[in-house]
């Protein structure tokens, strides 16, 4: 016998094996677990509730009130759910929010009852919690916000008590803790906002009590901390929504002339041009504005919602060409959709608009006009479901929306919107999905509520993120552990034989 009939029968084999070993994907909805151990029974601890949460490592961190600790430092996995530090001793409460990520630690705001809200960060041990700065010394708060990483530093706005709100950054050190500039000297406030990290400084809105608010950026130098351009020369700009695309960012932004339109900098005066007047000026009064905003990038154009003083709010997209700066689609003919809340999902753009009979509902779009399509009408009429937390994991996107009484959680794969089943019977005890969702490597979590548990936080796992573990140290084989075992036994040994096979017949 040749060795071709037996190479064919062993490749059969192995593909009958891996067809075999290659895990079954879910068809159905995976349902949530309500974890209900912080605060037994039907008093809440309101986790994933009140504040932002955070990632590092694989964590959850959020804020939860236990019952007698109050709202503190909470992480979860899903699997374990423990109580990090109690920041503010006793009953009282620190209320850690603004939770951001940065080298191996995790930076928020907290109040520990003597320092005020300060800077703290955490690497999810109970030692490893601690505060970086009293910023305002006293029982003063420093107001922290807006925090956003550039190089070795992590970046944000505080009050010290002497120069008003402005820019700080910190290395996690107390003394590597420091103000940027006093932009607006002395007490008063720089109304520091809008932070985006691009091409190695750190953009932002400030005004200097000279030039009004204005397009500024840094280095994290005194000196390196510049106004770019004073765009609107008479009072404010308000530049604002800063969006990364190509080599340029984008904003908007108001001057005399053109009211709030689509704007871009490359960080030299010369390089801050207008884009497009979307909404141009009739010379009947003061300057019309198309307000651009809800800017993302996805393929080759930047997207965003506009209104042309025509069509109102409607779907656009520039190149950052005047000429390619084009409405894309007329969601709601007799006036605007309003699209927002966009967010990129296999190889299309989703987000919310209202096309004037559905209301608002689930859309998509491939930057067409004939491809931007409603994908459900959630909520039959002209109600609308108002999908929202548009949130990607495994091969689905999952959101929020309503289902005509209480707020839910559906997925879609592009073509099929799902209700995410309850653990609870409806009819027996009302839940709701109350907040934004979080997906954490293959689980999604969120805030519910329900009669029997209160407002409490939930996870559900995704079978179609990843293939099952391959990991045997616990003694225990998966199924697709033994499979590719299996596999790579008979790959080996068809591989002997046909060797033996070709050996001998050379001989």
């Amino acid at each position: 016998m040749s060795a071709k009939p037996i190479r064919r029968s062993a490749l059969l084999a192995l593909a009958l094996l891996m067809a075999a070993a290659v895990p079954v994907r879910a068809t159905t909805p995976p349902t949530f677990t309500v974890v209900d151990s912080i605060r037994a029974g039907v008093d809440a601890s309101y986790g994933l509730s009140y504040s932002s949460s955070g990632v590092i490592g694989d964590d959850l961190y959020f804020s939860a009130n236990d019952g007698v600790n109050g709202f503190e430092l909470w992480r979860t996995n899903g699997t374990s759910t423990t109580r990090v530090k109690d920041i503010n001793l006793g009953a009282g409460s620190s209320y850690p929010t603004a939770f951001t990520a940065f080298g191996s630690y995790l930076y928020f705001g907290a109040d520990n009852g003597t320092d005020g809200f300060e800077l703290w960060r955490t690497d999810g041990t109970e030692v490893g919690t601690t505060l970086v700065k009293d910023i305002y010394p006293g029982a003063d708060s420093s107001s922290l916000g807006y925090f956003t990483a550039l190089g070795e530093y992590l970046y944000f706005s505080a009050d010290d008590g002497t120069n008003g709100y402005e820019l700080w950054r910190t290395d996690g050190t107390t003394a590597g803790t420091t103000l940027v500039k006093d932009i607006n000297v002395g007490s008063s406030n720089s109304s520091l906002s809008n932070l985006a990290a691009f091409g190695g400084y750190l953009y932002f809105s400030a005004d200097d009590g000279t030039n009004g608010t204005e397009l500024w950026r840094t280095n994290g130098t005194t000196a390196g901390t510049t106004l770019v351009k004073d765009i609107n020369t008479s009072m404010d700009s308000y530049p604002a929504g800063f969006t990364a695309f190509g080599d340029y960012l984008y904003f908007q932004a108001k001057d005399d002339l053109n009211g709030y339109e689509l704007w871009r900098t490359n960080g030299t005066v010369g390089g801050t041009t207008l884009v497009k007047d979307i909404n141009p000026y009739s010379g009947d009064g003061y300057p019309y504005s198309s307000y651009p905003n809800q800017f993302i990038a996805f393929g080759d154009y930047l997207y965003f919602q506009a209104d042309d003083g025509v069509t109102g709010g409607e779907l656009w997209r520039t190149d950052g060409t005047a000429a390619n700066t084009t409405r894309v689609a007329n969601i709601q003919p007799t006036g605007g959709g309003y699209p927002h809340i966009f967010t990129v999902f296999s190889s299309l753009l989703y987000f919310t608009a209202d096309d004037g009979t559905s209301g608002y509902e689930l859309w998509r779009t491939n930057g067409t006009e004939v491809g931007t399509m409603r994908v459900a009408d959630i909520v039959p009429g002209p109600d609308g479901g108002y999908p929202f937390s548009l949130t990607t994991l495994g091969d689905y996107l999952y959101f929020v929306a309503s289902d005509g009484m209480r707020s839910v959680v559906h997925r879609t794969d592009g073509s099929v919107v799902e209700r995410v089943p309850f653990p609870i019977d409806a009819d027996q005890s009302v839940m709701c999905m109350c907040n934004p969702l979080t997906a954490l490597g293959g689980r999604l979590f969120s805030s519910v509520y329900s009669e029997a548990t209160g407002t409490e936080f939930a996870y559900l796992d995704e079978p179609t993120y990843r293939l099952p573990e391959t990991n045997r140290t616990t003694g225990t084989s998966s199924a697709w552990t033994v499979a590719l075992s299996t596999l790579a036994l008979i790959t080996l040994a068809v591989g002997v034989g046909l060797r033996r096979r070709s050996g001998a017949a050379q001989r």
